[in-house]
């Protein structure tokens, strides 16, 4: 059997800051505790639990939270929770990733000077909930449909995207919001690293029998790679959290297999991945240190 490792993939350099921010955090003891994470640094279970048994706190919100320190995580947040955050004095640990805060300052700027602002992301993510929180002047488009429903009397419009959405599919945005306002301004925002693993997978997976997208179902771009591959390759692609996933699925007959992961995948899980398929052991052995490393 022939295992293909696409490159690139895992962990991009957002993730791997935020890593190394929360790490040395927790190695200094003037930090003011308790820790608190507003939502999860990345989306990925193994990271967070692994922070839990370090003793972080993750909240939803910080309505009750009057004290200590809080992460915000790699997706970002909007101004207003920044500001409540400083207003009570806490220690503000801020991880957010530099392509989501280069999102952010663009639709600031454009705000400024009187455009509206069309966002192309899933109402449901962290990144997107951010980027709404900054003015009701941002018009939320999760598919072409919601295009067409656009009522923009503006003539002055940008348009700009969730980091982690398909790269093609943003393509596809485009050409409808060019075609309804012509005089958009177009931002592909779609981060390089989030850009760069769905091409290569494209570009890499051929003549493979079978493609394994790594990482956890709640991260968009993880979903996302499994979708580009069923959308723009003829490659079967099936999605795992981990080695243990490959426990009833028969293997035997695929001779060729290609293997990416996500943005916030740990790499030693795509690693063990690899190593169990070679030797026909599907049991994951990694400890939670594990998955804080790179």
């Amino acid at each position: 059997m022939e295992i293909k490792k696409i490159s690139p993939q895992g962990f991009c350099q957002g993730v791997i800051k935020a890593i190394q921010t929360i790490n040395k955090l927790l190695d200094d003891p003037s930090i003011v505790k308790p820790i608190y994470m507003y939502g999860s640094l990345v989306h990925n279970k193994h990271i967070i639990e692994t922070y839990k048994d370090k003793g972080i706190i993750i909240v939803e919100d910080i309505e009750n939270i009057h004290e200590g320190t809080i992460i915000i995580t790699a997706h970002g947040v909007s101004d207003k929770v920044k500001d409540t955050i400083k207003s009570r004095n806490l220690t503000l640990i801020d991880t957010t990733c530099k392509y989501v805060n280069k999102t952010h300052e663009l639709i600031r700027e454009k705000l400024i000077s009187d455009y509206e602002v069309v966002f192309y992301g899933k109402r449901t993510h962290p990144e997107t909930k951010g980027v709404l929180g900054i003015s009701n002047k941002i018009h939320l488009v999760e598919n072409i449909e919601d295009v067409n429903q656009l009522n923009i009397k503006s003539q002055k419009i940008i348009f700009t995207t969730q980091t982690t959405m398909s790269y093609l599919e943003v393509v596809k945005i485009i050409e409808a919001i060019k075609t309804k306002y012509p005089h958009t301004s177009t931002f592909e925002d779609v981060c390089t690293a989030t850009k760069s693993r769905q091409l290569a997978l494209i570009n890499q997976v051929k003549g493979y029998d079978l493609c394994i997208v790594v990482g956890d179902p709640k991260s968009n771009n993880t979903n996302k790679l499994k979708e580009v591959c069923d959308t723009f390759t003829s490659v079967k692609c099936i999605m795992i959290e981990n080695i243990n996933d490959l426990q009833n699925i028969d293997l035997t007959n695929h001779k060729k297999i290609a293997i990416t992961a996500g943005a916030s995948t740990p790499p030693r899980i795509v690693n063990e991945v690899i190593e169990g398929i070679k030797n026909n052991d599907f049991t994951s052995k990694l400890t939670i240190e594990d998955f804080i490393k790179f």
